[in-house]
């Protein structure tokens, strides 16, 4: 996917706004791909012509138009920043630079996008067509892609193909075939053909029927890149050569792929919802960015390998991993592990008004316990290198050379996978979707994108953990409800002033590894505000079961003292923005959240008020 180039080239840098915009640009596309695809899969009528729908600018009071509009409107974004970003890239490069070239190729490829969006709609034209629409999607963002490493990219750059990339380079093809399959499995029906799971009803091969051939062809090819992608794995880490960034890329690249065969199968077993139908695109569109991403560093491979490039071979022959089973089970966390059991457990016993059913009970436990174990070990594999500087967390396994890296990875991705599939199979659907949001968001959003870059991680991170009571709660009912919502608001708002005091007990810590926590980058006034103001707002939260009737006086008194409490400590923090204030308020929102649960289930129970 990238060019050669055998001689040191130094080239004139793209701005820091022109990176940003291209860097935006390809997150509007990626967002656009998967609207596109909870656009075809949701039923209901859509706007019958194009650009306006129903011949007005905006589109009547209907779920299914109103999503079709606002694909159309993130198009036309799209549309804007590519322009702007070729028009920019040229003015401030040249008209040879990589990032120019790149940019400028996808102008055709828009205006063919444009034009066949609207034929599709005007002439409703088959299902092909829709798939060739895709395919062009996914040529642009790689290309989009392509201009953002290359904007990143130093001025002065000797580059080499490295062996990995005629690997990566066929696996992206594999993957490319397989993404347009799934598009015509999802348009022409194949998928309501082929019921079972991992294969049709019909058998191996079912010849007779083109539909359900086309649904095997996709799933058979799904061993096929599942082996390619182990194997461009396996042969990213034993290659020193490697940029760095191409082995990160090709694990997300895996572990993407192996998410969305598990939701392939999560598809077929609740008949194809257009939530999952869409999840399931934007894992397979992560999965082909990741790829991208891979290639493009694969061709920048160095020709020399850097000092660290060169310990690691000593580092790996000085490791004598002692991979016992309280290594493994120290990679899960289990204080946390135990900290969003209970939440879920609680949610069940709230929605149930008592103890619920036993095997649903042990299954949900066993789900739970797996797959926020899985996540919590994704997050240690990927915080291994600040664990160890860190004497909070130096004692933990990897940390410790307990575990090797690779097995962790494994083990946190068996975990999560494991742990979905229980609760797809044992509760039900609507509990193994959202178990996965809560991994997904937890090992990817928060400890990926978030953790290391913005002081706002917790605060979005967050619904992870807010997850789990309502995971409980459909377990027992089969529906998310408001009293659901609630216990996820309670625990999202509860979050930050928790975690936050957690901070400033251990915030040398976070100083030493530069992690962007509220206390380090904006200090103990701005911390200690924020903390009252959610407090506040929690308090707030945790009032409107009592003002809606949802829950009862009981429910209202009990909370009320333990709203008071920990205002109480926040205010006394606010004041006095010392270690041992912030850990009585640590300690007791631990306890806060324990009493407020059991408050809910007492109530719901028929209370004493």
């Amino acid at each position: 996917m990238s060019e050669d180039s055998r001689l040191p080239t130094v080239r004139r840098q793209p701005s820091t706004f022109l990176r940003y915009l291209i860097i935006g640009t390809a997150l509007l596309m990626y967002a656009l791909i998967v609207l596109g695809g909870l656009v075809r899969t949701t039923p209901g009528p859509r706007c019958p012509d194009w650009p306006l729908c129903y011949g007005r600018l905006f589109p009547p009071p209907t779920f299914s138009a109103w999503l079709e509009w606002i694909h159309r409107f993130v198009a036309s974004v799209v549309g804007i920043f590519l322009v702007g970003a070729t028009a920019l890239a040229w003015a401030e490069l040249t008209i040879t630079h990589p990032v120019t070239r790149y940019l400028a190729l996808t102008v055709p490829l828009l205006l063919i996008e444009s034009g066949l969006g609207g034929l599709a709609v005007i002439r409703e034209l088959p299902a092909q067509v829709i798939a060739v629409h895709l395919a062009l999607s996914l040529l642009m963002i790689a290309l989009v892609l392509m201009a953002a490493v290359r904007a990143f990219l130093p001025s002065t750059l000797a580059r080499r193909r490295s062996p990995l990339a005629r690997l990566v380079d066929t696996t992206l093809l594999l993957v490319y075939v397989f993404i347009l399959t799934g598009a015509l499995v999802t348009t022409t029906g194949a998928a309501w053909v082929c019921q079972g799971w991992p294969l049709c009803k019909e058998g191996l091969w079912p010849a007779d029927n083109p539909l359900a051939l086309i649904n095997l062809v996709h799933r058979y090819m799904t061993l096929i890149i599942g082996g390619m992608l182990g194997l461009l794995v396996y042969r990213a880490l034993q290659d020193t050569s490697v940029q760095p960034q191409a082995r990160t890329w090709s694990l997300t690249a895996a572990s993407l792929f192996l998410l969305g065969g598990l939701l392939g199968a999560i598809n077929v077993w609740l008949n194809f919802p257009p939530l999952v139908n869409a999840l399931h695109l934007a894992v397979a569109a992560g999965t082909w960015s990741a790829l991208i991403l891979t290639s493009a560093y694969a061709y920048q491979s160095a020709g020399e390998t850097t000092p660290s490039q060169r310990r690691e071979p000593s580092r790996r022959k000085a490791r004598a991993p002692r991979a016992g089973w309280r290594a493994y089970f120290g990679l899960m966390k289990p204080g946390i592990v135990l900290l969003l059991v209970i939440t879920t457990v609680g949610g069940m016993i709230i929605a149930a008004r008592g103890w619920p059913d036993w095997d649903l009970f042990l299954w949900t436990v066993i789900a739970s316990t797996l797959s926020a174990g899985g996540a919590n070990a994704l997050n240690s594999y990927h915080d291994r290198d600040i664990d160890r500087r860190m004497s909070r967390t130096a004692r933990r396994p990897l940390p410790q050379n307990l575990v090797p890296p690779r097995n962790a990875l494994i083990f946190g991705v068996g975990c999560v996978i494991l742990g979905v599939l229980l609760m797809a199979r044992k509760v039900n659907g609507l509990t193994a979707v959202l178990t996965l949001i809560g991994a997904i968001w937890y090992a990817g959003i928060y400890t990926r994108l978030l953790k290391r870059r913005t002081v706002q991680n917790i605060v979005i991170g967050g619904a992870a953990g807010a997850m789990a009571p309502v995971v409980g709660w459909a377990a027992v009912t089969g529906r998310v409800d408001f009293l659901a919502l609630i216990l996820f608001a309670l625990i999202f708002l509860w979050t930050p002033p928790h975690t936050w005091a957690f901070t400033i007990l251990v915030l040398k810590d976070y100083e030493k590894v530069g992690i962007p926590m509220l206390p380090v980058v904006k200090g103990l006034d701005e911390t200690t505000r924020q903390v009252v103001f959610y407090s506040w707002l929690m308090v707030v939260v945790t009032l409107l079961p009592a003002a809606t009737g949802v829950l009862g006086r009981t429910y209202l008194v009990g909370m009320i003292i333990l709203n008071a409490i920990f205002l109480y400590l926040a205010y006394r923090l606010r004041r006095e923005p010392n270690k041992a204030i912030a850990n009585r308020l640590y300690q007791y929102s631990n306890a806060y959240l324990y009493l407020g649960f059991a408050l809910m289930a007492f109530d719901r129970m028929g209370g004493l008020l």
